[in-house]
């Protein structure tokens, strides 16, 4: 299948048959759009003005507490387009010396969009850092991912047959919202969304490298949207140097033929997630 990047309205999108995935460089490099005909899996600033399509930041949260540094989020990044290749720059945040980019480029099965993020230390110092991705979601979803060693938070999940499962109802909660924390055991993260099923897979990172303090998959949400994140490993970085963690996003409509039950769906979430980069 055919992929090709085109721009337009301050934004660079990548369409492969009707996949379609939108890059706003003026915002962060914000994911603003991840879709299959009309149908977009991630929220919009309808839902609220700021918190909505998929960002990157560092972890752990503790280290610059809340909102994120506007270097992660908010400026408006580089951007440089070499054929299937786009790669979104951002200057140094000076609270803290890092400075993030992110590579995106469609994957060579024409069915799925490789992630390529990376933290560089610009500072003078050495710092401990993971990889955070952040992407927002709308109300009502299903979210789920098979259980690790561990499993905490406010918000309320369903463990069964070793998948966690979080069933989003906006009714119970409130602004502020709950979050969830966990080890995943199957490096992967999906969601539900109406006919929708999207898939990220990633590399799984064991208890001891996560972050203080912070889970490799974490489910924040409130009564307007859903975060579903992934992390990856807490590493160590001399000035000068940078981190790599990539991350394979998929998306697809889920099977007429499909008996959706919670092992359907994880056997299927679990197929798409072998995917590899190469």
């Amino acid at each position: 299948m055919s992929s090709r990047w085109s721009a337009g309205g301050g934004r660079y999108a990548l369409t492969q048959g009707e996949l379609r995935f939108e890059v706003d460089p003026r915002l962060g490099g914000r994911v603003a759009s991840f879709r299959l005909g009309s149908l977009d899996v991630l929220a919009g600033s309808d839902v609220h003005p700021s918190n909505w399509g998929s960002t990157f930041w560092t972890s752990p949260q503790s280290d610059w507490g809340w909102p994120p540094p506007a270097e992660f989020d908010d400026v408006e990044f580089g951007a440089t387009l070499d054929e299937d290749v786009l790669v979104v720059e951002g200057p140094k945040s000076p609270a803290l010396g890092f400075a993030l980019s992110k590579r995106f480029s469609p994957h060579a099965n024409g069915k799925a969009i490789i992630i390529e993020y990376r933290i560089h230390n610009r500072g003078d110092v050495t710092r401990d850092v993971a990889p955070w991705e952040i992407s927002r979601v709308r109300a009502r979803g299903l979210t789920f991912f098979p259980m690790g060693s561990s499993s905490s938070g406010t918000l309320t999940v369903e463990e069964q047959e070793g998948v966690i499962w979080y069933l989003h109802d906006p009714s119970v909660l409130g602004d502020p919202g709950k979050k969830h924390f966990a080890d995943g055991a199957g490096g992967y993260l999906a969601h539900v969304a109406g006919e929708l099923l999207f898939v990220k897979s990633f590399k799984d990172v064991p208890p001891h490298a996560q972050a203080p303090g912070e889970g490799e998959i974490e489910i924040y949400a409130n009564d307007r949207y859903v975060e579903v994140e992934v992390q990856g490993p807490y590493t160590r970085l001399e000035p000068g140097s940078a981190l790599s963690w990539t991350v394979i996003w998929q998306l697809c409509r889920l099977p007429a033929s499909l008996h959706v039950t919670p092992g359907a769906l994880a056997a299927l979430a679990g197929s798409m997630a072998r995917v590899s980069v190469a």
